[in-house]
């Protein structure tokens, strides 16, 4: 389930992304399948949203506020590198 995303886009590039904070309830793994996500946890994405779409996992927690604090994070990176909100249309 979606919790949280946000959109950036770059003033002086064609460059857009979108952070993401996932909540992944516990639910068991398909067979053959070893992952983490058995327990459930807060999954953080990032897309570069573009011709094609890329997503990059930022890492995937226990706690809620672990993951808040990596999509923090990762929004202080990205206005370090000029990224702003993208306006609503009008």
């Amino acid at each position: 389930m979606l919790l949280q995303r946000l959109e950036l886009e770059h003033p002086t590039q064609a460059s857009r992304v979108a952070l993401n904070l996932y909540e992944q309830p516990p639910a068991p793994n398909p067979p053959g399948i070893d992952t983490p996500s058995e327990d459930g946890g807060f999954l953080v994405t990032e897309e570069r949203l573009g011709v094609t779409k890329v997503v990059s996992s930022l890492g995937l927690f226990d706690a809620r506020e672990a993951a808040q604090e990596r999509f923090r994070r990762r929004l202080e990176e990205l206005k370090l590198q000029r990224y702003r909100d993208v306006l609503p249309a009008a």
